[in-house]
């Protein structure tokens, strides 16, 4: 049976995944949360951009925990390409909530190869 503290924890993580969720549409992209399928999680949340999809992993927890988030949101996005049978694994995406802080204002996990190539796509 799951204590309260877990509940708790539990509903702020749901209550964040639909905030951004929210936040992401409001911006005039395609979006869907996406289900929990234990060690087939396929992430939280893939966003559309230019009909590209972007796994992303919410997280909204008081520490912090880089290497396992980006281990959990490099999983799924291989999860999600095997679900879909894509060529490869959409770029994934670590989404953290920022305390004390509105939604837009979260900070966005990547890697400087995935910034890098932003930038010269861009």
């Amino acid at each position: 049976m799951m204590t309260s503290p877990q509940k708790r924890a539990k509903q702020r993580g749901s209550l964040f995944e639909t905030s951004v969720l929210k936040w992401i549409r409001d911006q005039g992209f395609l979006s869907e949360r996406l289900a929990k399928a234990g060690k087939d999680d396929e992430g939280d949340i893939v966003m559309f951009v230019a009909g590209q999809p972007y796994v992303l992993e919410l997280k909204a927890t008081a520490k912090l925990d880089l290497p396992q988030y980006w281990r959990e949101a490099t999983t799924e996005a291989a999860n999600y390409q095997k679900a879909r049978g894509l060529k490869e694994a959409p770029p994934a995406y670590v989404i953290v909530k920022r305390r004390q802080a509105s939604i837009d204002q979260a900070w966005v996990v990547q890697t400087l190869e995935q910034w890098i190539g932003q930038e010269k796509d861009g």
